[in-house]
């Protein structure tokens, strides 16, 4: 039985540390040393990689922001600690001759905001049934 305990506690650990140490996109259209490398869809192309969200304080949602901003149209990815929600609004700022649809997804999880949608992560699923497997044998 404390066989059994043990394998939880440290199976529960695991699941802790993943959920605290949040990565994300961190990209801009805006930007001009890499200015296609952050655009509305992230292709299989790209250079960039979902990174740590530890320069935000008590990150938990990765945003993706598409429409204009910073003078440009294009998207933007970054951590909040905020849930942003998910909506879109029609736009137009000063000087403007049209209106632009500028949309925000909230998600969380790691690399969530590649698109507009999360995938579930099968990984974690096949651990936890290996794991629930053994912690029923262990305790036989």
């Amino acid at each position: 039985m404390l066989k059994c305990q043990i394998v939880c506690v440290v199976f529960c650990a695991l699941l802790l540390e993943s959920s605290i140490a949040l990565n994300c996109y961190q990209c801009s259209g805006s930007d001009p040393k890499e200015p296609f490398q952050c655009n509305e869809w992230l292709t299989s192309d790209i250079d960039i990689k979902p990174e740590p969200c530890d320069n935000v304080y008590g990150a938990k949602y990765c945003i993706k922001h598409i429409g204009r901003f910073e003078g440009g149209i294009g998207a933007k990815r970054f951590c909040s600690s905020l849930d942003l929600g998910n909506y879109c609004n029609y736009v137009q700022q000063p000087g403007d001759i049209l209106n632009y649809r500028t949309c925000v997804y909230t998600c969380t999880g790691d690399g969530c905001n590649l698109a507009t949608t999360a995938k579930p992560s099968y990984a974690w699923i096949l651990i936890g049934s290996f794991v629930w497997k053994f912690v029923h044998q262990l305790a036989r």
